[in-house]
């Protein structure tokens, strides 16, 4: 065992200078709230990106996943609202409604703050959005529980989006 240990010394010896660098550093466990926003200013770490790195470790939340379940929110109530007064059309109608919303807009700028929603960018979102729904990978997001009726906390039942969402 002696030997293996000088060995391994005679080996690491001409690194050892440097690997102390690769070592975290020693620090007192956390207890409280004040602990970690402590250990989070010394890292550099907002509040903000704190959050968002919890609740995607916890929850699985991504921006990619609440943006695509935004925009189908909306598709739903606008459906709804076309539904409720009996102009249901074609789908990448509604889609088109959608994205040239004022609403869209602010959602988009602010999920999107360094991209532009200039016309071109416009159409490409009715594009994406339109493969979007048609996907079957997606089908099931559009089950009873996901969606509200706008401003209520009543749920959209099946049946009503098994209507709405059939053209």
């Amino acid at each position: 065992m002696k030997v293996r240990k000088k060995a391994d010394d005679r080996y690491f010896s001409h690194i050892k200078k440097g690997v102390e660098s690769y070592y975290p550093p020693k620090t007192s466990p956390i207890k409280d709230m004040q602990d970690l926003g402590r250990e989070l200013r010394k890292l550099g770490v907002t509040p903000g990106e704190a959050l968002k790195i919890v609740r995607r470790a916890k929850l699985g939340e991504t921006t990619r996943f609440n943006w695509k379940m935004l925009r189908f929110t909306m598709f739903v109530w606008e459906r709804y609202r076309e539904f409720d007064h009996n102009r249901l059309g074609k789908k990448i109608d509604t889609i088109r409604n959608i994205v040239n919303s004022r609403k869209f807009e602010m959602f988009y700028n602010g999920y999107f703050p360094e991209l532009k929603l200039d016309q071109k960018a416009k159409d490409k979102e009715v594009k994406i959005f339109n493969k979007l729904i048609a996907e079957a990978k997606q089908q099931p997001y559009f089950k009873e529980g996901y969606y509200y009726y706008e401003g209520t906390k009543k749920h959209i039942p099946q049946s009503k989006l098994d209507k709405i969402l059939s053209k």
